[in-house]
């Protein structure tokens, strides 16, 4: 049988909705085209409706490979992810993101934002929160789609703000878990426990670019004000966890915010003890 006969014959057995043979057509003309991109695309539609959604995703990641501009085969990832759920939400977020370069690649500015908003919709009602946050950043002004969604978008002071609050959470509920977990072993204290969590927490932390970020990009002087005196607060307990030899360069950024809050009169008490006392000390 042809490449050409053996293809119709597994689009039929597709549209008739007969599984089996329609792996068996679409394996008969790979055997001989192993590089077909249509045999590959039948292959994992079938297999996805006979319930093997990992081999369904490898027949599609096979054609995502050939055609990688062609939609089609994205589309067959996307739904495999997406009938996974929790198991699944980087790669649905991976595959929905690369759809939506695709649609701005076609000037497709509608289908390029459902695919951004249907990500980040389904990563927040089925992943965790930082596969939420993750979601969620494919809206900032550094996602590849953002140049061509500009103005559809959400502003990213609001994506950056929720960006924050999650953050801030995950981070507290970890240090709340490790000092936990940590106080039992043989010779720890409390302070020593708590400074070890915090400074490998804050280490590889994000939240201070966050907060950078919502200071940069707001226009409302009472959310930039709030934002501010968290980043100085963060940079000062960070600052207050490191070892000896590494406190220099963050004490120089912990002087500065604290130093411009006092030039503007920002009523920020940290600051101020800042400002003056650490002054007074050089």
């Amino acid at each position: 049988m042809s490449t050409k006969a053996g293809l119709k014959a597994a689009k039929a057995a597709i549209d008739a909705k007969k599984w089996d043979e329609a792996i068996e057509q679409a394996n008969r003309v790979l055997e001989t085209d192993p590089k077909n991109y249509f045999a590959k695309l039948f292959l994992g539609r079938a297999l996805d409706k006979i319930g093997k959604p990992d081999e369904a995703a490898k027949a599609y990641e096979d054609a995502t490979r050939l055609k990688p501009d062609e939609t089609q085969a994205w589309l067959g990832l996307k739904s495999v992810y997406e009938a996974q759920k929790s198991a699944k939400v980087d790669k649905y977020i991976s595959v929905g993101l690369r759809l939506a370069e695709l649609y701005a690649d076609a000037n497709d500015a509608h289908k390029s934002q459902v695919s951004i908003d249907t990500l980040v919709d389904f990563a927040r009602k089925h992943g965790t929160k930082l596969q939420y946050a993750d979601a969620l950043k494919t809206q900032l002004p550094t996602s590849p789609i953002y140049s061509f969604l500009e103005g559809r978008l959400p502003h990213p002071s609001a994506i950056y703000t929720r960006l924050a609050d999650i953050y801030e959470a995950v981070e507290k509920e970890r240090i709340n878990k490790e000092i936990g977990e940590r106080r039992s072993r043989l010779g720890a204290t409390l302070s020593g426990v708590t400074t070890d969590v915090k400074r490998e927490v804050y280490a590889k932390s994000e939240l201070e670019s966050i907060y950078q970020n919502i200071i940069d990009w707001t226009s409302d002087d009472d959310l930039r004000r709030q934002y501010e005196e968290k980043l100085l607060q963060r940079a000062y307990d960070t600052l207050m966890v490191l070892p000896k030899g590494k406190k220099a360069g963050k004490r120089d950024q912990v002087m500065k915010l604290a130093h411009d809050m006092v030039i503007i009169k920002h009523p920020f008490l940290l600051a101020w003890q800042i400002d003056i006392e650490w002054r007074m000390v050089n």
